[in-house]
């Protein structure tokens, strides 16, 4: 299957919704297929919210799925930029119908590394702080992880897996979340440990190329130890779903 084809549909119904912070809904979605579902963690989906008299195709995270419950939760972002996606995200309500489409796994847990690091914007956080709670259970709290994560203001903080300890936040105020220089200097200034690790960025894209490059070219990082999702870019909704048919 390629991101150009028309992918199975997987239906489901919202059994609830919740506001989990003023820019972030979580949505719980039960259907027939979802207990057979097999995800790594930070896995996303493609789902196909109302457009008009059809659809449009948007990236999703999933934050939790339990197969005995035939139950999948997602953290969906919403922003000022609106879209099908936003409008979908603030008006979806118990018992409305919405059809996915297989999820994908672009970046997951390297178990094997010695310590890891998680970096990322709000949007990121969702399938980064899955990645961080399965490997917590993995390792039964032995894992060694460093990060942070950076959001506009604290209000807008994603909640963590109760019982772990909090990773760091930093706050971007008003300045912008494209290519930032807040979480930029937020990774420059992490005491990491010697040697090597796995790190896992996911957030804007030119973000992520920052931290990435200063890994690599400031720190030594060799690079296929640094695993990157980029969540979104300006200007380009729907992105990382790949095309409609």
């Amino acid at each position: 299957m390629t991101f150009a084809r028309r992918a199975a549909a997987l239906p489901t119904r919202v059994r609830a919704v919740r506001e989990l912070t003023s820019h972030m809904r979580e949505i719980e979605l039960v259907g027939p297929d979802v207990a057979r579902l097999r995800l790594r963690p930070g896995a996303h989906v493609v789902a196909r919210v109302p457009d008009g008299g059809g659809f449009a195709r948007r990236v999703y995270s999933i934050w939790r799925h339990d197969p005995r419950s035939s139950l999948l939760v997602l953290r969906v972002a919403v922003h000022d930029a609106g879209g099908p996606g936003c409008a979908w995200a603030l008006s979806v309500a118990a018992d409305d119908r919405l059809t996915l489409e297989p999820p994908r796994t672009k970046i997951t847990v390297d178990e094997s590394a010695r310590f890891h690091v998680f970096i990322g914007d709000e949007t990121g956080a969702v399938p980064l702080l899955a990645m961080r709670a399965a490997l917590h259970r993995a390792t039964r709290g032995a894992a060694v992880v460093h990060g942070v994560f950076e959001t506009a203001d604290p209000g807008d903080e994603v909640p963590d897996v109760d019982g772990l300890p909090p990773m760091p936040w930093v706050h971007r105020g008003r300045t912008s979340a494209v290519a930032s220089r807040v979480l930029l200097r937020a990774v420059q200034d992490l005491d990491l440990p010697a040697g090597p690790g796995a790190a896992y960025l996911a957030g804007e894209s030119d973000t992520c190329r920052l931290v990435q490059r200063h890994l690599v070219e400031q720190r030594g990082w060799n690079r296929h130890a640094i695993r990157v999702q980029q969540q979104w870019a300006p200007n380009r909704p729907g992105f990382g779903a790949g095309r409609d048919d």
